[in-house]
């Protein structure tokens, strides 16, 4: 499968410590839906190998369940959530601003789309991935981008706020942007990542481009060269050649 030895040639590529994350919705999963789980840990089960299928009725976190689309928030929760987010995780200042993230999010969960989600390593995933989600460092990221990037110069359009489900699967899912997100504080403090530890997330077609684009991009395996014109220009500036 094509996905498979995509995540095997990044993974080398890039040194990955985590294996990256394939995300799939799906009405037939491998096998039956596992034990409750929190879409945060899911990620970090995936990255070490295991294979998680999660429905309405395993997600162990409200609000991983309805940023996945997989159910709603009941309105009557709603006072204990403002409550939660405003005094216990200390992540908004008000009501007012709960309701602004919301209303001014470019993305809705995506209810509907389908009844499970399988989370597994990319490099053995058995489904054709949503999007594939990377734990890395500013330094892997910043490959990632350039690869993404390579083939149309089209500027990404990143929203790295608010909860570390919404940002590493439904808005790269909903809008097939890849996206960035340094996941939210309570979710990194739950699941221990390292403080040199962030996300990259591309949806599948951007998988392909970035898998493509090794060849020949600085960011892969092409080699950067000065050609003597830009040296050139460089010198007359008083700048340093650049030595790659």
């Amino acid at each position: 499968m094509e996905w498979q030895e995509w995540g095997k040639q990044l993974v080398e590529l890039l040194g990955l410590r985590r294996q990256p994350v394939a995300v799939t919705y799906t009405d037939a999963p491998p096998k039956g839906a596992g034990p409750k789980c929190r879409v945060c840990d899911a990620i970090i089960k995936a990255g070490e190998r295991e294979v998680v299928v999660m429905e309405a009725g395993t997600s162990a976190c409200p609000g991983g369940s309805t940023y996945l689309g997989l159910a709603p928030q009941p309105p009557e929760r709603a006072k204990a959530l403002r409550e939660f987010l405003i005094n216990g995780e200390k992540l908004l200042s008000c009501p007012t601003a709960i309701y602004r993230s919301n209303f001014l999010s470019r993305i809705k969960p995506p209810f509907g789309l389908a009844d499970h989600v399988v989370f597994a390593p990319l490099v053995s995933a058995p489904l054709k991935p949503d999007v594939a989600i990377f734990t890395v460092n500013a330094q892997q990221a910043a490959r990632l981008v350039t690869l993404a990037y390579w083939e149309t110069g089209e500027p990404m359009q990143c929203d790295p706020t608010g909860a570390l489900c919404k940002s590493v699967i439904t808005y790269p899912l909903v809008t097939n942007q890849v996206n960035i997100s340094l996941g939210d504080i309570t979710a990194r403090r739950a699941e221990k990542y390292g403080d040199d530890e962030m996300f990259v997330t591309a949806p599948y077609a951007h998988l392909r481009a970035i898998v493509a684009a090794i060849p020949h991009s600085s960011a892969g395996r092409g080699k950067a060269v000065l050609p003597p014109a830009m040296r050139q220009v460089m010198e007359e500036h008083g700048g340093e050649a650049i030595e790659f």
